[in-house]
């Protein structure tokens, strides 16, 4: 190594043993450290969505009573709920629409059916199951609209024949509605891919004598929803940086930082003088002998410490001309050992 290096290495570790400097690496470590743990909570992307908006599926079995001869309704009723004796047959129209109405297209399935069954306990069992009326097509517009004639006169024929061949004096009869939708297409610009199922029933409940329908209107309404993962941006001290750019940084900025402050610390370390006395330090009391009648000169520290072990006496220590000097006082005589002071 030459000179120069020499000079510039005595330079550095001046440099990094002073104290202000050995301040400064401390709180910037420590600032750095404090904000790397902090950062661990902190997520690197943010999810942001927005509604970019709302589309429905609605369908509705709108039903109109054709009444027999009577003086009260007239010739057809509108109603929640019909007498049973009145009602000759009912007209039936289901109308589905998608809304908004936009790049959309599907195809449609409706039907209507009975089920004729019987009882055992609370499990029903279905004996027989007529068809009543069936249609398909594909939507126009994102809807479509089918008309069906309910004859009840017809059907209740229909009832009575099926119990006489079955052989049985009481049967349930179940009138079910069904519509099955899918549609596809685009909506606000995203692709979508749905089904719609509609289920009604019409019941016959004799105990209060009335006809009614059930879930006559079925409606779902979906929202087009876009997400959006951005990198989280954190700001501190005028300074504004990713996250996951911060994670990293702050770190080895610690780091950065923690070099000095230990190579600082070492360093102080490294250069204080050795205590050669340490391990006889608990036994070591400063102060002078008064009186002594002899003297015992000893020459290394060992023979201190063996003289220590053989007498068990305290050991006396004070300076005099530039040396440590350590006593063992034992009987007016003194067994000294003198230690030259490091530079």
């Amino acid at each position: 190594m030459d000179i120069k290096s020499m000079i510039n290495v005595e330079n550095l570790k001046k440099l990094v043993t002073r104290r202000e400097v050995l301040a400064v690496s401390l709180v910037l470590f420590l600032f750095f450290a404090f904000y790397s743990v902090k950062l661990l909570g902190v997520s690197s992307t943010v999810t942001t969505q927005s509604v970019l908006g709302k589309y429905t599926q609605e369908g509705e079995l709108i039903h109109v009573a054709i009444l027999k001869n009577n003086t009260l309704y007239g010739e057809s009723l509108r109603r929640a709920e019909y007498p049973i004796p009145l009602v000759e047959r009912f007209v039936l129209t289901y109308s589905y629409r998608f809304t908004p109405m936009t790049e959309i297209k599907g195809t449609y399935r409706t039907w209507g059916i009975v089920k004729y069954s019987v009882k055992r306990g609370s499990e029903e069992i279905v004996l027989w199951e007529d068809t009543l009326f069936e249609d398909s097509g594909e939507l126009e517009d994102g809807k479509f609209i089918v008309e069906y004639n309910l004859n009840l006169t017809k059907l209740d024929r229909r009832t009575a024949e099926i119990m006489d061949q079955l052989g049985l004096k009481r049967l349930n009869r179940k009138i079910v509605f069904t519509t099955s939708v899918h549609v596809e297409g685009k909506a606000f610009g995203k692709e979508i891919n749905e089904n719609f199922e509609h289920i009604s029933t019409l019941v016959k409940d004799t105990g209060i004598g009335l006809y009614y329908f059930t879930n006559e209107k079925e409606s779902v309404q979906k929202s087009i929803i876009e997400r959006q993962t951005q990198r989280t941006r954190i700001s501190k001290y005028g300074v504004t940086m990713y996250a996951d750019t911060a994670k990293k940084v702050m770190p080895l900025l610690a780091l950065l930082f923690l070099t000095p402050l230990i190579g600082g610390v070492y360093t102080i370390k490294s250069q204080r003088p050795k205590n050669e006395f340490k391990d006889l330090a608990p036994y070591i009391t400063e102060g002078a002998p008064v009186e002594v009648e002899k003297r015992v000169i000893l020459a290394t520290k060992d023979d201190l410490k063996k003289t220590f072990d053989l007498l068990d006496k305290p050991i006396l220590h004070y300076t005099e001309g530039g040396e440590d000097i350590y006593v063992i006082i034992d009987g007016g005589i003194a067994y000294e050992y003198r230690h030259k002071k490091s530079n």
